[in-house]
């Protein structure tokens, strides 16, 4: 059985609309450029990978880029 990857941490800078989304494997990904309106909806979800799959991951309008968790 494959282990689910989950959001565990979130960075968000308003000025530069670049979010910063860590996994508990590690990994992590930038999202730019990101609304303030998307990080209160993220800030507000309850569950927050679901979250970042459904309006992040597939959204075209974000450019996204894997980083590490040091970053």
């Amino acid at each position: 059985m494959e282990k689910s990857v989950v959001v565990t941490s979130w960075k968000y800078d308003v000025s530069s609309r670049y979010l910063k989304i860590f996994y508990n494997n590690g990994s992590g990904e930038l999202y730019h450029p990101v609304p303030e309106f998307i990080y209160d909806n993220l800030l507000r979800s309850t569950d927050k990978t679901a979250f970042v799959q459904k309006y992040l991951e597939f959204d075209l309008h974000f450019k996204r880029l894997q980083i590490s968790a040091s970053s």
